[in-house]
């Protein structure tokens, strides 16, 4: 099967496997691994891996094995990493704040974890550059 980018994904597998199971997924699913493997080069490439076992996990509970073979075949073309940085992304933008990084306690209605992380990042995106 020829690859071919598919609704903005690598490819078909991508955009389905994650349309289907995991697009779904409450992000605080993935929160303990994420928060546990925080500040790790390797972040990305072990969430898209966890998130492969995941996918293959539940595929194995599949009653008819050839429904289930050809399901596992089809994940091989699987972009997991492409996954894993959607999954970090939407994480990022729900739970950390957008001036320093640090993670909320609570979901809070704004972008940032203080007032002073507001305000810090408000002047510095409107500082004149130079």
């Amino acid at each position: 099967m020829k690859n071919q980018t598919h609704n903005g994904w690598t490819n078909y597998p991508t955009w389905r496997i994650n349309l289907e199971m995991i697009d779904d997924l409450d992000t605080d699913h993935w929160t303990d691994f994420i928060e546990d493997n925080r500040g790790s080069d390797m972040l990305t490439y072990n969430l898209g891996q966890e998130i492969r076992e995941y996918v293959e996990e539940n595929l194995e509970n599949c009653n008819n094995e050839l429904a289930r073979d050809y399901a596992l075949a089809f994940i091989n073309d699987v972009n997991w990493r492409e996954i894993a940085d959607h999954v970090l992304d939407t994480y990022k933008e729900n739970y950390w704040c957008d001036n320093c990084g640090t993670r909320f306690d609570e979901r809070y209605m704004s972008n940032y974890c203080s007032s002073e992380c507001e305000r810090e990042y408000e002047l510095l995106a409107t500082h004149p550059k130079g």
